[in-house]
C-alpha cells in the first residue's frame, strides 16, 4: 500500500490511498483447468494427446473423436476436470520439491533446415505435461505480461502479427509529429539460446515476489530446460522472451540528453518483431547513440549481444516518395525504407521483401503452367497459393496481380482445397463411426464374457 503524503485526516488519507494492482493469479484448481484447457486447444485429434487423455482420464479416443463430430463437449469437459485435478497435483508436488524424473520426459531437440534462409533451426518437443505446466506459469502471470508487454511487440502475441506491425510501422512513417528520418534494423545475436531462465525468473521476482508457487514453478521448468536457456519452440518461452524484450525497448524509448531543464529523447518509435527490432529516430547521431545504449543495457542486464542487421537508413520525404512514383525507370522509382517481417515498409507505400517474392513468383508461374496444361492445380501447389496470397493483399501490387493472374490462380486454388477438404471430412466422419460401432461391439462382448 503506497501514499502520497501523510495527512492528519483520516477521512482525506484514506481517499488518497493508492492500492498497487495484484499483477498476477494464485494457482488453484480452476486455473489448472483453464491451463488444460488452453493447452489442448485445437489438438483434441492428435494422438499423442488422446494417447495422454486415456492415460490420466480414463477417456478412449475413439468417443473422444465420435464427440467431436457430434458437436458434443462433455467428455472434454470431463477430460479437462480429471487432468486439471491432476496437473494441480504436480504443482503441489514441484512446490514441495519432489523428484518427477519419471512423470515428466526430457526435452527433445531436432535440428531442421530453414527453407527460405538455409539456416539450421533447433526446434523443442515438449513433453505435455512440461506444456501444462508452461500454460499454468503464463496463465498466472498473465496480467504481468499484459502490464509490461508493448503494443509495438507483435512475434507471438494474439491479436498482432506481420500485418499489424506493417500497418503501425506505416502509420508512424507518415506521422509528421514524430519527425522520423532515419531507421535502423538491429537483431539480438542467438536470442535464446543467451537468455537464461535465472535472470527472467530475477525480474519476475522483483516484480511479483508474493507468488511464491508460480516462480517456484518457473524454477522447476528452468531445471528441464536444456543448458538452462529459453526453449525454441516453447509456449511459454515465447511469452517470457515478448516480457524481457518489453524492458529493453522501455531501455531504448528512454535513451536522451537533458539541456536546460529540457529532455530531448533520441528515438521516437521502436518496432519489434521478437527480437528484431526496427529502430526509428528524427536525428543520425541520437539513433548511434540509442543503439550504443541498448547493446550496453542488453549486456549489462540480460548477457545478450547486439548487432546491427543494415546501416543507418536515410528516409525520404513524402513528396520525395511521391515524385519518384513518376520515374520512367523501375530502378529509379525504388525508396529506402523498413525491411521487417516480410515486407518493406515505406512511407507512401508497402512492398513485399526481394526474397519473399522470388519464392511466391516461382509458385505463381508453376500454378499458371499447370493450369493450362490440366485445367486445374494440385493441392499441395493450391494450399501454396493461398498462403502467399496474404502478401499481395497486404502490398500495393496492383501490377503483379494483372501480370501474374494471381485473382483467378487465388480463386482455383479455393475451390481446390475446398473439394478435398470435403472428402477428407466424409472419409473422417465415416471412419470414427466404424470404428465406434467396432469399439461398441467390442464392450459389448467383453461385459459377456
Amino acid at each position: 500500500m503506497l501514499y502520497r503524503r501523510p495527512c492528519r485526516n483520516r477521512k482525506a488519507a484514506s481517499l488518497r490511498k493508492i492500492t498497487m494492482p495484484k499483477l498476477y493469479s494464485d494457482i488453484d484448481i480452476n486455473l489448472c483447468t483453464r491451463a488444460v484447457a488452453e493447452c489442448f486447444q485445437g489438438k483434441w485429434t492428435r494422438n499423442d494427446i488422446l494417447t495422454f487423455i486415456e492415460e490420466w482420464a480414463g477417456i478412449d479416443r475413439v468417443s473422444l473423436r465420435k464427440e467431436a463430430l457430434d458437436g458434443s463437449c462433455l467428455l472434454k469437459a470431463e477430460a479437462m476436470d480429471v487432468i486439471g485435478t491432476e496437473l494441480m497435483d504436480v504443482v503441489e508436488a514441484v512446490e514441495r520439491g519432489e523428484n518427477l524424473g519419471d512423470l515428466i520426459a526430457p526435452v527433445i531437440i531436432d535440428e531442421r533446415v530453414d527453407g527460405r534462409s538455409g539456416k539450421i533451426r533447433k526446434i523443442a518437443t515438449l513433453d505435455i505435461w512440461h506444456q501444462l505446466l508452461g500454460h499454468v506459469v503464463k496463465l498466472s502471470i498473465e496480467k504481468l505480461l499484459n502490464a509490461r508487454i508493448l503494443p509495438t511487440q507483435h512475434a507471438s502475441i494474439p491479436g498482432h502479427g506481420q500485418t499489424r506491425l506493417k500497418d503501425q510501422a506505416r502509420r508512424y512513417l507518415h506521422r509528421d509529429s514524430l519527425q522520423i528520418k532515419c531507421i535502423q534494423k538491429t537483431d539480438v545475436r542467438h536470442a535464446y539460446g543467451t537468455t537464461m531462465y535465472s535472470r527472467v525468473i530475477g525480474i519476475i521476482r522483483r516484480e511479483i515476489p508474493r507468488a511464491k508457487r508460480t516462480l517456484r514453478v518457473m524454477e522447476f521448468l528452468g531445471t528441464l530446460a536444456p543448458e538452462g536457456h529459453l526453449i525454441i519452440g516453447g509456449y511459454l518461452d515465447a511469452w517470457l522472451f515478448n516480457f524481457v524484450m518489453s524492458y529493453a525497448l522501455r531501455a531504448v524509448l528512454s535513451s536522451g540528453h537533458e539541456r536546460r531543464g529540457k529532455v530531448t529523447y533520441y528515438v521516437s518509435r521502436v518496432e519489434s518483431y521478437m527480437d528484431d527490432f526496427g529502430i526509428m529516430a528524427p536525428t543520425k547521431s541520437g539513433l548511434r547513440k540509442a543503439v550504443k545504449q541498448l547493446s550496453q543495457w542488453l549486456a549489462k542486464n540480460l548477457g545478450l549481444d547486439l548487432k546491427l542487421s543494415t546501416g543507418i537508413i536515410l528516409l525520404l520525404p513524402t513528396e520525395a516518395e511521391e515524385g519518384r512514383k513518376k520515374e520512367q525507370k523501375a530502378s529509379r522509382r525504388a525508396c529506402p525504407g523498413l525491411d521487417m517481417a516480410g515486407y518493406i515498409i515505406h512511407r507512401t507505400y508497402t512492398t513485399i521483401r526481394g526474397r519473399v517474392f522470388v519464392s511466391a513468383r516461382r509458385q505463381w508461374l508453376r500454378a499458371w503452367r499447370e493450369l493450362q496444361s490440366t485445367g486445374t492445380l494440385r493441392l499441395v501447389r493450391a494450399q501454396k497459393i493461398i498462403a502467399y496470397n496474404g502478401y499481395i493483399v497486404q502490398s500495393n501490387s496492383y501490377k503483379l496481380k494483372r501480370k501474374y493472374h494471381t485473382s483467378t490462380l487465388l480463386a482455383i486454388a479455393k475451390a481446390v482445397t475446398a473439394f478435398y477438404g470435403s472428402q477428407d471430412s466424409k472419409r473422417r466422419r465415416e471412419r470414427v463411426y466404424a470404428q465406434f460401432e467396432r469399439y461398441e461391439r467390442y464392450k459389448a462382448g467383453f461385459g459377456a464374457a
